[in-house]
């Protein structure tokens, strides 16, 4: 049974080698969910080396940042808490600078530039059906959730919101937020931008004492599936 552990949290990254390969939650998980989906799945990871706060599961045939994914976040920001539910990314839609960013980093321009086969396009195209799926994810695993949207040129660019009760608050805020202004901040234009979206689940502290295993994160996935499902397109076949 692969483990997160308390410590981990504390010190806000994973250390994913202190197990075997076999035990390590972030190949377990991997293997999981390439049987569930029947195709291979592989697993990416921030920072690059060294330890890790973000690990990243989406289908091996296909380029990390183009796919919504499963993600594990673990966040000393808000927290210690550590986060687990699904992403979609935002490429760079300026040309040049997707086109320099891929240079630097030594990868495809596809990596880094938005285009039409992202699933970030059916993301935003598939909000009205996202949010009954949103409260229904809700309602199964009867926690809060967190939905939040980050560009990279700081945070007067992000927004932070908890799902409760379906209804959306600003994080720290009492007042319910209407979903048209949400979309509204998403359909903004951001061209040299690059865009994260996390819907999520938080386990805190305590929950994570002394460990967190798979089981749990699983749940977590399995409740959030049909929302990445419909963005990844698997829904609609």
């Amino acid at each position: 049974m692969s483990l997160i552990k308390r410590e981990w949290l504390l010190h806000g990254c994973m250390k994913l080698d202190e197990f075997e390969e076999k035990d390590r939650i972030s190949l377990r998980i991997r293997d999981i969910l390439a049987n569930d989906y029947g195709e291979k799945f592989a697993v990416r990871s921030w920072p690059q080396q060294n330890y890790r706060d973000t690990l990243w599961w989406y289908e091996k045939s296909k380029l990390p940042s183009t796919v919504a994914s499963y993600f594990l976040k673990i966040d000393n920001r808000r927290g210690p808490n550590l986060y687990v539910g699904v992403s979609v990314e935002k490429g760079i839609e300026d040309h040049k600078l997707a086109q320099k960013r891929a240079k630097a980093k030594s990868e495809r321009l596809g990596r880094w530039k938005l285009q039409r086969n992202w699933d970030w396009h059916r993301f935003l195209s598939s909000l009205n059906q996202t949010w009954p799926l949103i409260f229904a994810c809700g309602k199964s695993l009867n926690r809060e959730l967190y939905f939040w949207i980050e560009y990279d040129e700081g945070r007067t660019d992000s927004r932070y919101y908890v799902i409760s009760d379906e209804s959306i608050y600003w994080r720290g805020g009492f007042k319910p937020v209407k979903q048209e202004k949400i979309y509204k901040f998403l359909t903004k234009p951001y061209p040299k931008s690059w865009g994260d979206v996390y819907f999520a689940r938080a386990f805190n502290l305590t929950e994570c004492s002394p460990h967190l295993d798979e089981t749990k994160i699983l749940d977590v996935f399995t409740a959030m599936r049909p929302i990445r499902d419909l963005w990844r397109g698997l829904s609609l076949k």
